[in-house]
């Protein structure tokens, strides 16, 4: 039992010593922008009913309609002081993150227990609107391991969040685009998942689990989805991304094969990059 006890001792110490985090690149926390900011507003609103209520309290005989009012405004500004204080709470992020040279290291902030995965574990990228410019890209962005692992958010309240969204999604390309280059050149298939909710609903949803997803398979023969199948022979041209905000294959004459937004497709640049070369190089099939 203390043979078998030691070995396991020492295959649990190689293991962690085989994650190796490599060197530490930046720390990206709650933004002091956006705290100060909720935090000065939080103070002048307080101050201000306190002011007024000061005032009240020094006035000779003011009239009782005088008084109605600027109690009631008064107190509006403290209330509302304070609910901004709720409300910096509220944005503040509940995970924050290290990036390293190999991974990003997940800090929750309500048990303070760490989780550092490296890059080519990250299998499902989102990147989704958030804020009141929801109409446009913001820099938010949930990702994952695998289906039956949590989302994790970069919102536009963490620091530096545009540079760790970039820095996750370029290490993607790095790290999963060439393992799914030869998957698909040995006859296997890449997948890929899309949301399928309206965009209301997806602006009003904070919990990502509760997204209905749907697969898309890529193959070095045929790109499938639960209504579609179609021949990457026929695919002649992509188009499309973040800025245009839809992805769109197309035949020889331009007819559209296939369309999908930007924001629905999970690791979209991914896909892109995949298509892409597919195109210019004709995957053939390893017998």
């Amino acid at each position: 039992m203390f043979f078998y006890f030691e070995i396991n001792r020492f295959w649990l110490q190689g293991y962690f010593i085989m994650i190796d985090e490599g060197r530490f690149l930046s720390h990206h926390g709650f933004a002091k922008t956006n705290s100060w900011i909720v935090i000065v507003i939080s103070v002048f609103l307080m101050l201000a009913g306190a002011v007024m209520l000061l005032l009240l309290l020094l006035a000779d005989k003011p009239d009782e309609q005088v008084v109605q009012l600027t109690l009631l405004a008064g107190m509006s500004c403290i209330v509302s002081g304070i609910l901004f204080i709720f409300l910096r709470q509220y944005i503040k992020p509940s995970q924050v993150y290290e990036l390293h040279e190999n991974g990003v290291l997940v800090i929750n902030q309500h048990d303070h227990k760490d989780r550092f995965i490296p890059f080519e574990k990250i299998s499902d990228i989102y990147l989704y609107r958030a804020g009141k410019y929801a109409g446009r890209l913001k820099h938010a962005m949930a990702f994952r391991t695998d289906i039956y692992n949590q989302w994790n958010k970069i919102s536009p309240n963490v620091s530096g969040a545009k540079r760790l969204i970039k820095a996750i999604i370029d290490q993607q390309l790095l790290q999963r685009g060439p393992a799914s280059l030869n998957r698909l050149a040995n006859d296997g298939h890449v997948s890929f998942f899309y949301r399928t909710e309206g965009r209301l609903k997806c602006l009003l949803m904070r919990n990502f689990f509760m997204m209905n997803e749907k697969q898309l398979r890529l193959s070095a023969l045929s790109l499938t989805t639960e209504n579609v199948a179609i021949s990457i022979e026929e695919i002649h041209t992509i188009k499309g991304g973040e800025s245009e905000q839809t992805i769109r294959l197309l035949d020889v004459q331009g007819k559209v094969l296939f369309s999908i937004p930007y924001l629905s497709l999970f690791s979209a640049d991914l896909f892109i990059a995949l298509i892409e070369h597919m195109i210019e190089s004709r995957i053939p099939i390893r017998t």
